[in-house]
């Protein structure tokens, strides 16, 4: 059990697991941190010099949008996540856009198969999965295009 992990490159997921416990993906490794997953994912925005609601707010200012808004957690090395269900409900988790290897559709959720070679099951169907894929990218973009502009 840990009191906080910091996102990096190779983190595949962050999990709900109770209203005090979150799980963090990291490469092949899970690990349980004694941390919400809101509180979690707050503490890595502020970690890397934002807070979670500025983080929302470039995403909506970015994209246009308003509801279940993937974030930019680190710019420089394009750490992208993005939530299953809104930020605030019980069984959410966030998906790190540049770890999934490859994703397939079962019943009435999704498997998504990381980088790593590890295998997670997510209650959201395909369709939404993969909106919100593609906002995740678009935000990516969003950003890649950015700091070509700046050079």
């Amino acid at each position: 059990m840990i009191n906080s992990m910091e996102i990096s490159s190779k983190t595949c997921a962050l999990s709900f697991k109770n209203e005090n416990m979150s799980s963090f993906l990291e490469g092949t490794e899970e690990y349980n941190v004694e941390m919400p997953l809101q509180e979690l994912i707050n503490y890595n925005c502020e970690y890397y010099g934002s807070s979670f609601e500025g983080r929302v707010k470039g995403a909506q200012q970015s994209l246009g949008m308003k509801y279940k808004l993937p974030i930019i957690i680190e710019e420089s090395r394009e750490i992208v996540f993005f939530p299953t269900k809104a930020y605030n409900s019980d069984n959410c988790s966030w998906i790190a856009l540049n770890n999934i290897a490859k994703y397939e559709k079962s019943k009435n959720s999704t498997i998504v198969t990381f980088n790593s070679g590890i295998k997670r099951e997510y209650k959201i169907s395909i369709e939404s999965f993969e909106n919100q894929m593609l906002r995740a990218t678009k935000l990516l973009l969003n950003l890649k295009n950015r700091k070509l502009e700046l050079n």
